[in-house]
């Protein structure tokens, strides 16, 4: 297609060119075409917005408070201010932040944003930007946030929404260390605000988020006695909710108040408990058929505890990995094999001893013929090699996503070279990742006086990978994005190393991959093909030749040196 073509393209094709665009690195590349581009698909690169770090945030939003025509486009905010280093830091960062946040939602440039969320180690500093949201941005039906050290005043600004949608909070590592009980106590005055701003100005609530691990659970039992008619998704961390008074836990149809709960709640679609939340046992007390649930997380146990759910499901994760001590592969099979609507799964295996793979991917294969979407990390030793991983998993004829995570096998390829294997073998998967875990000890070796050398080690090598293929279903290009983590002894930090690439899959000599020149030739010389060996003969002979000329060359000189140096000496 010809600039001239393509510059008329009518604005909704635009929009489809942008929508099936694999990153939106290209979508930013489409937009800097022209000035007709930007209008037109600024609205998909721009429909959400992730900020990683303070100085991003001051940058990004201040160019959207002095353009209203991109910041109308944005639905989703993201904010993440960095990660701390320090105490002085993260205040710093937050300030900057919050402060950015809430600049731009003042200027009520932000009228289309329907979600937002702060994800930090800590509240903002300026809680006024939860004023600024809730009164400058009209259309906010989803708020998250994150709780560290610092908990909401009494006279918080978070609290004050009303008819939201939407709701998560996320706890952190210091929030589980100093505030256990903000939720249960009733008398609290943040605790009351809290479950009454969720209970009493949001009936409509269709999504709540509660995440968070810790070894000690956080007790938040007023939960169980709420009403969200509306409710379809609801995701809990380790956070207690599953209580019974007295007597009653002794009495054998005894509900829980959180088993009532979820009977209450009959669109709920999607569901993700912990440990900490339920105990298996009391799970299967719930009615069947009062609550149909589409996609399901939790533990092995609570998977087991319903079965009268199991012909819904379609989406499954598991939230603990799976320690091959206590669980095999084939009863893990045995009960996704009951599963029959399944097509995504997320399972991990902790390993104690290197492990055959293909038990294990065969089981997966014979139990979930129909996955579309795959997430297996397999941890601790290596488990398989990728050249073998490949091949089996020719047996999931529908897959289309793929994310894998392994220890390294001794001797293995490379994140490139696994990922070229994946894409020749599966080229019906478009799109997946590929991570390499550190062995159980650094380095590799079972010494743990090494781990205090001042040198960095490889803690995580990571790949996402999209497949191009051509009309006829070829491999033809493979996009690979690589993030390497370098950790530092005694507290220095970690790095990371980025690389973007693309290689060419098509094999030698087909049209289009040919080059011409001096690359041309070199990858002519380096090909395994007979053409390649043909050339490689033919550069051999060259080369003797040159060297028989120069030989014959440096003979003759020498010999008119001799001659001339005896008729000297004659003379």
């Amino acid at each position: 297609m010809s600039a001239l073509s393509l510059a008329a393209v009518p604005g909704d094709l635009l929009l489809e060119i942008a929508a099936n665009l694999d990153c939106r690195a290209d979508v930013y590349s489409l937009c800097m075409t022209n000035n007709r581009f930007f209008a037109t698909v600024s609205s998909v690169l721009y429909t959400s917005v992730t900020l990683n770090s303070a100085e991003q945030c001051s940058t990004t939003l201040n160019m959207l408070r002095k353009r209203p025509d991109i910041a109308r486009h944005v639905r989703e905010l993201t904010v993440k201010p960095g990660q701390p280093s320090s105490s002085d830091n993260q205040f710093n960062d937050s300030e900057k932040a919050s402060s950015a946040v809430r600049d731009v939602a003042m200027s009520r440039v932000l009228d289309a944003l329907v979600k937002f969320t702060w994800d930090f180690d800590d509240l903002p500093v300026y809680d006024d930007m939860w004023f600024a949201l809730r009164v400058c941005c009209g259309q906010l039906r989803y708020v998250g946030t994150s709780l560290g050290t610092r908990v909401p005043n009494l006279h918080s600004h978070l609290f004050d929404f009303v008819d939201l949608q939407g709701f998560s909070l996320y706890l952190k590592r210091a929030f589980f260390e100093s505030h256990l009980d903000i939720f249960s106590d009733e008398q609290r005055p943040t605790s009351k605000r809290f479950w009454n701003m969720l209970m009493n100005k949001c009936p409509n609530l269709q999504e709540l988020v509660i995440d968070g691990v810790s070894p000690f659970p956080v007790d938040a039992r007023p939960l169980s006695y709420a009403r969200w008619p509306k409710l379809r998704r609801l995701v809990l961390g380790d956070v207690a909710v599953d209580w019974l008074p007295g007597d009653a836990l002794t009495a054998p149809d005894a509900k829980s108040p959180f088993i009532e709960f979820l009977e209450a709640h009959p669109n709920l679609q999607s569901l993700g408990l912990s440990r900490s939340n339920i105990s298996h046992a009391r799970l299967a007390t719930m009615a069947p058929d009062t609550v149909k649930l589409r996609s399901f997380t939790g533990t092995l146990e609570q998977l087991q505890s319903i079965p009268h759910m199991h012909k819904y499901l379609d989406s499954v994760a598991f939230r603990e990995p799976m320690r091959t001590r206590d669980v095999t592969a084939l009863a893990v099979a045995s009960l996704l094999q009951k599963l029959t609507s399944l097509t995504k799964l997320k399972i991990s295996f902790m390993l104690h001893s290197m492990y055959d793979s293909g038990n294990l991917l065969r089981s997966l294969i014979a139990s979930c013929p129909n996955l579309t979407h795959l997430e297996l990390a397999c941890g601790h030793k290596p488990s398989f090699q990728l050249e073998l991983f490949a091949k089996t998993i020719r047996g999931f004829s529908k897959l289309r996503v793929l994310h894998l995570t392994v220890v390294k096998y001794p001797g293995d390829e490379s994140l490139v070279a696994g990922a070229t294997r994946i894409a020749m073998t599966n080229p019906r998967i478009q799109h997946f990742s590929l991570a390499f875990l550190p062995p159980a000890s650094p380095f590799g070796f079972p010494f743990p006086v090494l781990t205090f050398l001042p040198l960095p080690y490889r803690s995580r090598d990571s790949g996402s990978f999209t497949l191009t293929c051509d009309k006829h279903g070829l491999p033809q290009t493979l996009r690979g994005f690589e993030r390497r983590r370098l950790l530092w002894p005694f507290g220095l930090g970690q790095t990371y190393q980025t690389k973007r690439y693309i290689n060419d899959l098509r094999p030698a000599g087909s049209p289009g991959r040919r080059k011409t020149g001096l690359k041309g030739v070199l990858e002519l010389l380096t090909e395994s093909s007979a053409a390649g060996e043909e050339m490689r003969m033919m550069v051999f002979c060259a080369l003797m030749v040159l060297l028989a000329v120069w030989g014959c060359c440096a003979t003759n000189r020498g010999r008119s040196e001799d001659q001339m140096h005896l008729l000297t000496m004659s003379r």
